[in-house]
């Protein structure tokens, strides 16, 4: 339905009608309509944590990122048709893109608490834990935007991986114009 006629012009009377379930039913499993384009918002978060959890102490904040980008890149690839049509649809909305930015910075917290503990302590640490979050979540961001354009027939993990390792150098170019004579 939201393919057809638009996220907004759908309404949960015309979902429950199409299904067909109750108002009440439809409020029992989800707590309004974004729910169905987010499935499973919380435990995905709750997941990602884990992960982010999982990886040794001894490990960098990158090699934590590189393992969860292997992760994610093979669940990402196996439901890859949802995921374009699902990002297809957030793409239709400025109010799912304002939620999905939400939904990121939750991301960017787990990120930075993750981060921090990995740091060298000090008063300096939450300041550039938050700072390499932020980093890495543009990442993220920037990276899928160029799998969704490419219809996910990139080499997710690859396209991670490359990402984060530019990011682990600091990005540091050789000027075009430099070594010609």
């Amino acid at each position: 339905m939201f393919a057809e006629r638009g996220y907004t012009a759908t309404t949960i009377d015309e979902i429950c009608a199409g299904v067909p379930i109750s108002k009440r039913t439809f409020f029992r499993y989800f707590a309004d309509k974004e729910a169905l384009v987010f499935p499973n918002r919380e435990r995905r978060l709750a997941r990602f944590r884990e992960l982010l959890s999982s990886v040794g102490p001894e490990q960098s904040p990158f090699d934590v990122f590189r393992t969860v980008t292997s992760i994610f890149a093979v669940e990402y690839t196996q439901h890859r048709e949802q995921l374009l049509a699902q990002q297809r649809l957030i793409a239709s909305s400025p109010e799912l893109l304002a939620r999905e930015r939400e939904i990121d910075r939750d991301w960017e917290r787990e990120i930075a608490a993750s981060f921090v503990r990995r740091l060298p302590p000090g008063e300096s640490a939450p300041r550039l834990a938050d700072v390499l979050a932020g980093a890495v979540i543009g990442t993220v961001r920037a990276t899928m935007r160029h799998w969704y354009a490419g219809d996910g027939t990139d080499d997710l993990e690859a396209l991670g991986h490359e990402a984060i390792d530019y990011l682990e150098r600091g990005f540091v170019f050789e000027r075009a114009d430099e070594g010609r004579g």
